[in-house]
């Protein structure tokens, strides 16, 4: 059980390491750039409140919800 919780864990770190990376390459950020900026305007919240749909998604879909998603909290990205 404890094994499973763990790799959930893992699985949920590796996919949002993996949309941070790509949001930062789609707007020429460095990584750190675009988790303070995901992170302060609600894309990270987003990506962990809904993992269980969008790591099924694909991550241009994900990309375009983040990008929306910051803009209406006052992100200009």
């Amino acid at each position: 059980m404890a094994e499973q919780a763990a790799e959930k864990i893992k699985d949920v770190v590796d996919y949002l390491a993996f949309m941070v990376n790509e949001f930062a390459l789609k707007h020429k950020l460095s990584a750190t750039q675009s988790f303070e900026y995901l992170k302060q305007y609600g894309g990270m919240e987003f990506l962990d409140d809904f993992y269980d749909v969008e790591h099924c998604e694909n991550p241009n879909i994900t990309l375009k919800s983040l990008q929306t998603i910051c803009r209406s909290e006052g992100g200009t990205l």
